[in-house]
């Protein structure tokens, strides 16, 4: 019976020793990791991977690379909206921030 004190209070104590080291990692080191996205795109790889390699052109790589770079990236009207919106935010500071005398007439 002695026994199975020791045991049970070291394992308790084990368990949470590894409890308390994996929630500081867990909150310190991984919490800007998403998940979600690296499985997403793990799986995706497994599934999508060519299994023979040196059958593809290095061309093909990298035009398929380039492919999906655009679709992830913002589309050039949301650029040049966002753009827009600046410069005419900082025409409405500039205009609030001179001094303009009022002229008389």
């Amino acid at each position: 019976m002695e026994m199975y004190i020791k045991f049970m209070f070291t394992l308790t104590v084990g368990l949470v020793g590894v409890g308390m080291v994996l929630k500081t990692l867990l909150e310190t080191i991984l919490h800007e990791w998403d998940a979600v996205s690296e499985i997403k795109a793990g799986w995706h790889s497994l599934f999508r991977a060519r299994p023979y390699a040196d059958s593809v052109r290095a061309e093909d790589i990298l035009m398929e690379i380039e492919r999906d770079h655009v679709k992830r990236s913002m589309p050039a009207h949301e650029i040049d909206r966002r753009r827009e919106a600046l410069r005419d935010l900082r025409e409405a500071e500039d205009r609030l921030s001179s001094p303009r005398v009022p002229e008389l007439v």
